[in-house]
């Protein structure tokens, strides 16, 4: 049996609709991001080498965080829209342990383009924002 795939359309998003998820990074998490992405820094994966920086411990691949923002965007729309634009900021550190908060909102689209943009917020566990910006989702078309 399989499922059915709700796809929805540019027109069944509305401005406002909001989407959020929370998750909780582990060592395993930074680890796994690290070797698929070929990002071996020692200030994400050395607890000795981040020790004598201004962070103290082990930091968060900030491209890490940005991937739980297209994970939301899915969550949000369903599998109908292609991420085609991002602007981050990064505001602050992200740490192993930290529970991250990311939520994104439609606050704008162009019809001629079937575009969604998104406003995009990470915060901590803290309320801290760690991660800014906006978004943009192509609608998919279908044959």
């Amino acid at each position: 049996m399989t499922a059915t795939i709700e796809v929805l359309t540019f027109d069944d998003v509305p401005i406002g609709r909001k989407h959020t998820i929370a998750r909780t990074i582990s060592a395993a998490d930074v680890d796994a991001f690290a070797h698929l992405s070929g990002d071996l820094n020692p200030l994400h994966m050395d607890e000795e080498f981040a020790r004598r920086t201004p962070f103290k411990r082990r930091v968060v691949h900030g491209m890490l965080t940005g991937a739980l923002v297209s994970t939301t965007h899915t969550q949000l729309t369903g599998p109908g829209f292609a991420y085609v634009g991002q602007e981050l900021r990064f505001m602050g550190p992200v740490f192993i342990g930290d529970t991250l908060n990311v939520e994104v909102t439609v606050v704008g689209k162009k019809p001629a383009k079937r575009i969604l943009i998104l406003d995009t917020m990470v915060r901590k566990q803290s309320g801290d924002a760690v991660l800014v910006g906006l978004s943009a989702l192509k609608e998919l078309r279908f044959a």
